[in-house]
């Protein structure tokens, strides 16, 4: 195995604009060619990222909702050790974040004096609009367990104080390409070393490696060993301050490529 990769979509794997893959291509062939997992990580729904994980082929498990979740296929290796709940028909679930039934009753109580809408004040259609997808897409994307997107509607004069609300209310909250995200108790950070321990109960050497592009990213990269931050679609990088933080200068997909060929090359 040697290596694991963590990878965020939307803006890194995934093209910002065209939702694409198709230019990181050529390291996707080499993860699989060299039998290496990766495990995507997200502020996505399971529903989403399903789909995903199936356009790319792969097996390993992947993370939504920024930490909320981990869910594995039932035959996975992994999926045979403690910690793990039946999570409907052949996968598994370990559970980090508060149920959104919860992160939704929270939010009732500062969501007006700002403006703010949640996915669930949203229509299929509004989503639809705000995020580029189609609107069976973005109902996918409307079906949440643990983790609220929030829209607000001068989101740079807003953030600080809605930040600070959050927080009053027991909530974590973290800032992606399009929506402030509300959670509490697991994030990206927590579910990147939570796998990565299941993965070094197999090999205790394993070098671990994680790309993204924004703020709500920066928990994920802490975790690993090798972290990397892909440009922005406008080309330049989230403002993130992380000690061995690779900013590599290519954007999205094209930026994780280049990123995931060199570590390959490293590892050699």
């Amino acid at each position: 195995m040697g290596m694991i990769i963590f990878s965020d979509l939307d803006g890194t794997l995934l093209d910002h604009d065209t939702y694409s893959f198709e230019a990181a291509q050529p390291a996707l062939q080499a993860l699989r060619a060299e039998g290496i997992p990766l495990i995507l990580c997200s502020s996505k729904t399971r529903t989403e990222m399903l789909g995903i994980w199936l356009s790319l082929g792969l097996n390993a498990p992947f993370i939504t909702e920024n930490g909320g979740g981990i869910f594995s296929p039932k035959e996975h290796f992994l999926a045979a050790e403690p910690g793990w709940k039946p999570a409907g028909a052949g996968w598994r679930m370990i559970a980090l974040g508060l149920p959104i039934a919860e992160v939704r009753a929270r939010f009732e109580g500062f969501k007006e004096c700002f403006g703010a809408k949640g996915f669930t004040d949203l229509s299929d259609h509004e989503v639809a609009r705000l995020t580029g997808l189609n609107e069976a897409e973005a109902a996918r994307a409307r079906e949440r367990e643990f983790n609220e997107p929030v829209w607000l509607p001068e989101p740079d004069d807003q953030a600080e104080a809605f930040m600070q609300a959050a927080r009053e209310a027991g909530l974590e909250v973290t800032r992606g390409g399009r929506f402030f995200h509300l959670l509490a108790g697991g994030d990206k950070g927590k579910a990147v070393k939570k796998v990565a321990e299941l993965y070094r109960v197999f090999d205790d050497s394993l070098v671990t490696m994680a790309l993204g592009d924004a703020p709500n990213d920066l928990a994920m990269l802490a975790q690993v060993d090798r972290p990397v931050l892909v440009a922005q679609s406008h080309g330049a990088h989230a403002e993130l301050d992380l000690a061995g933080l690779v900013r590599e200068p290519g954007v999205g997909p094209l930026g994780w490529n280049q990123a995931v060929l060199a570590a390959l090359k490293d590892l050699a």
